[in-house]
């Protein structure tokens, strides 16, 4: 499980390498640059010593210092020009904002976030597809144009396309609402989640993503053994946790027991939460608890996914394509 320590440990430890190694390659270039003309040392020497004088003339003689000034710049030209012969370059920076330190005035720099983000999403990408499930190849050709009793599902699908966009773009991890995505298999829901999970982790936030039979024997692992793994810490604590696939698991007195204790706890921190289900609300009551489906109705923003499968309409496609 991915930790927002890790993952901006590992960013901080790249941009060090990467600086390390420039200035490795600049400190060889210099001590060359002074061993085939040592007045390029010299005048490194002569310009420490004439701003060491010029602080102290700053603070009593003008008319020193302002001499002082143009030595300097004499200095600094001549050296600057030795340097340029000598095919020594100044350090290109990754990021010319924090000059690859990963911070800019005492705050993480914007280049370590996105570099953690990328991290994050490498990870999650090991467990899931999440590089393949994007909001731009969320193909809507696949809900028909027509209506129905339930609505019309290319418009159902387009409307819910724009809330996931929405809430990716608006996201933050003490406000954004939690939502409810239900309907039938194959309707897109892990697709959409996963594009949000994408999004989230693109700015910079910490989600967490499983489906419900994972999560549940993570959690269920952690409280029977004696290794505590934060697996509960984490779930409890991110920035965003998603659901995936709720009922599918087998569902047990602990399952119960995790998935309420998991909703009310990040519900009374006011953290967000994503649950994909094919169950109805009624199912919900069923296999789990009122109390569970009482709070689901109450905090959590209901989305029903309307259509056909499509895995078996692309099963269909693929299968026109070889004959």
């Amino acid at each position: 499980m991915v930790t927002r320590e890790e993952t901006y440990s590992k960013a901080f430890e790249i941009k060090k390498k990467a600086l390390k190694e420039k200035e490795r390659r600049y400190n060889m270039m210099l001590d060359s640059a002074y061993a085939e003309n040592p007045r390029i040392k010299e005048l490194e020497n002569e310009q420490a010593s004439v701003g060491a004088e010029l602080v102290l003339a700053s603070l009593s003689d003008n008319e020193r210092a302002a001499a002082l000034r143009e030595h300097l710049k004499a200095i600094t030209a001549e050296k600057k020009l030795l340097l340029e012969k000598a095919g020594v370059e100044n350090i290109v920076y990754d990021c010319q904002m924090c000059r690859d330190t990963g911070y800019v005035s005492g705050k993480i720099c914007d280049c370590v976030k996105k570099a953690a983000a990328g991290i994050m999403i490498a990870e999650l990408s090991k467990e899931m597809p999440i590089l393949s499930s994007r909001f731009d190849n969320f193909d809507l050709k696949y809900y028909k144009d027509t209506d129905t009793r339930e609505g019309n599902p290319r418009r159902r699908m387009t409307a819910i396309l724009k809330t996931c966009k929405e809430y990716v773009l608006h996201f933050d991890p003490h406000k954004s609402p939690n939502l409810l995505f239900m309907g039938s298999a194959g309707l897109g829901k892990t697709h959409l989640t996963l594009a949000v999970v994408a999004g989230v982790a693109e700015k910079g936030f910490v989600p967490v993503y499983g489906s419900a039979e994972n999560l549940f024997l993570q959690l269920e692992k952690e409280k029977f053994s004696s290794e505590n793994s934060g697996a509960y810490d984490m779930m409890t604590g991110c920035d965003l946790l998603v659901i995936d696939d709720l009922g599918a698991e087998m569902v047990t007195s602990f399952s119960k027991s995790a998935l309420y204790n998991l909703i009310n706890t990040r519900m009374l921190s006011g953290r967000p939460t994503i649950i994909n289900t094919n169950l109805s609300m009624k199912e919900i009551e069923t296999r789990y608890t009122p109390r569970i489906s009482s709070r689901l109705i109450g905090n959590y923003d209901a989305y029903r996914f309307l259509g056909d499968d499509i895995r078996q309409q692309k099963a269909v496609e693929r299968a026109r394509t070889k004959e």
